[in-house]
């Protein structure tokens, strides 16, 4: 399942448009709520494989991902964004609950920004996510 959000403060189309990768429907809900409040528009998918059907509609400036998801987790889609010159450029924060330095180390072999363990406090996170956007020429407006 995919969906779009939009509010007041991040309805303007020009604003930056973040994928949000996660299985949990309330943090999903939650983590959209968060990027919209900070001026970010968020596209959201439920599963690796509802993203690839996003992605083929639009281009993300960033890529928020869990990693344990099905039918396809977060190291697939990693992988698979690799093989897509497109896709391949899009900066990827991992968000996961996984506190373990196997999971750490195989996701930064995929060269993602950051990997972030969950829970995180909304303006860390909206700091985290300028701080990438800054670093990939892909600010705020």
């Amino acid at each position: 399942m995919a969906t779009r959000s939009a509010s007041p403060k991040a309805n303007n189309e020009n604003a930056p448009l973040i994928l949000v990768v996660e299985d949990d429907d309330r943090t999903l809900k939650l983590l959209g709520q968060v990027l919209r409040r900070g001026g970010y528009r968020s596209a959201l998918a439920k599963s690796g494989v509802a993203a690839v059907r996003l992605l083929k509609r639009a281009i993300p400036v960033l890529i928020l991902l869990d990693l344990k998801m099905e039918p396809m987790d977060g190291f697939e889609l990693l992988s698979l964004l690799q093989k897509y010159p497109a896709a391949r450029s899009i900066p990827v924060i991992v968000l996961t609950g996984r506190d373990s330095p196997f999971y750490m180390d195989r996701a930064l072999t995929f060269d993602v920004e950051d990997y972030l363990i969950k829970p995180i406090q909304p303006r860390d996170l909206l700091e985290k996510v300028e701080a990438v956007l800054r670093t990939n020429g892909a600010q705020k407006r």
